[in-house]
């Protein structure tokens, strides 16, 4: 750790005064109403863009709000905001890697637009890890087993061991094919053994509503999307598919807990510089974010979000992409997904 805020402080020395000497641009590769693991891929109409200046902000510009924030205040310069949203975020992706490797365009992305969509492609129009460097990490997004509430209480034991009994008569709902949440109930049957059927809905809110509905027994959805129908009792959570529990519902185990020791997987927002960008530039902006993630304030702020603050090196979350980008494109050799 000394070592690494050794590094910190003669990066900072030495890109002081060359960086950044204008406004920083962060590079939304999203529409207005969210990432795919949200709101799905919307069809974009002129009504809908209409529909977008009016609506309330998604949870991912929130997050792009705090991170210009955070990076305004402590850089001394300007954030602007740059919405490229076509090619299912290739585009806003690509516009980052083509820019140039200043540490003055950033792109906010998040894991299926980094690790999924590529390897859904015959032909991927980049490669993230070599066109692209992993910044740092801003937050995990837990994704929830739900079910309805209509259906009698079950646990997760319960529902696998219901699922092998009956093959193909329990289905679950995601927030569609490639999302995280998709690729997490994968992951479920594939290590669980539970025969458990997939039935696409494009976003989270009509995956949501098929539950709540009892159109499918369970579903795959992220956290973040699921609180707002906890107080109503609409759903119910039955685990989360991270490692640790979640502060606002201490009470959910993780899978790992019910019984399929060792299950990881979530949703994941971060920061990303154009390939070649000077290493001093890269390990000032992980630094000022950690600094960040530190406060009590935006700690607060991300896990009412149904979020986890994520703090680490460039380096971790280099490898958090290359361990996501390794599990998914397995997994994807094995799933049924519409490219």
């Amino acid at each position: 750790m000394r070592a690494l805020l050794v590094l910190v402080l003669l990066g900072r020395i030495a890109c002081s005064e060359a960086y950044p000497d204008r406004p920083l641009t962060v590079v939304i590769p999203f529409p207005s109403s969210g990432s795919t693991d949200i709101a799905g891929i919307p069809r974009i109409s002129k009504l809908f863009r209409v529909m977008q200046t009016v609506s309330v902000p998604s949870l991912t510009d929130k997050l792009v709000e705090e991170l210009r924030q955070t990076l305004g205040g402590t850089l001394g310069q300007s954030i602007n905001v740059y919405r490229r949203t076509r090619g299912k975020t290739n585009a806003g992706t690509r516009y980052v890697a083509l820019a140039a490797a200043d540490g003055h365009t950033l792109l906010f992305a998040d894991n299926p637009t980094i690790t999924i969509f590529p390897a859904l492609s015959p032909n991927p129009p980049l490669d993230a890890l070599k066109d692209l460097v992993p910044v740092a990490t801003f937050a995990h997004m837990p994704i929830a087993m739900i079910a309805s509430t209509n259906h009698p209480r079950q646990s997760v034991r319960e529902a696998i061991e219901r699922a092998r009994r009956l093959p193909g008569s329990m289905n679950y709902a995601s927030a569609g094919d490639g999302s995280t949440s998709h690729l997490t109930g994968e992951l479920f049957r594939a290590i669980s053994g539970a025969h458990i059927v997939h039935v696409n809905y494009n976003g989270s809110l009509p995956a949501l509503n098929a539950i709540m509905t009892s159109q499918v027994e369970l579903g795959f959805v992220p956290l973040a999307a699921a609180l707002p129908y906890l107080k109503g009792g609409k759903v119910r959570i039955i685990a989360v598919t991270n490692s640790t529990r979640h502060p606002l519902v201490p009470a959910v185990p993780t899978i790992a807990e019910s019984g399929i020791d060792g299950f990881d997987a979530s949703g994941w927002f971060g920061v990303f510089a154009p390939a070649r960008t000077p290493d001093a530039i890269v390990s000032l902006l992980n630094y000022e974010i950690n600094r960040a993630l530190s406060e009590e304030l935006l700690q607060r702020t991300l896990i009412s979000q149904g979020l986890l603050p994520a703090p680490g090196t460039a380096e971790d979350f280099r490898a958090l992409v290359e361990k996501d980008r390794g599990r998914w494109t397995r997994l994807l050799k094995t799933a049924a997904i519409k490219h």
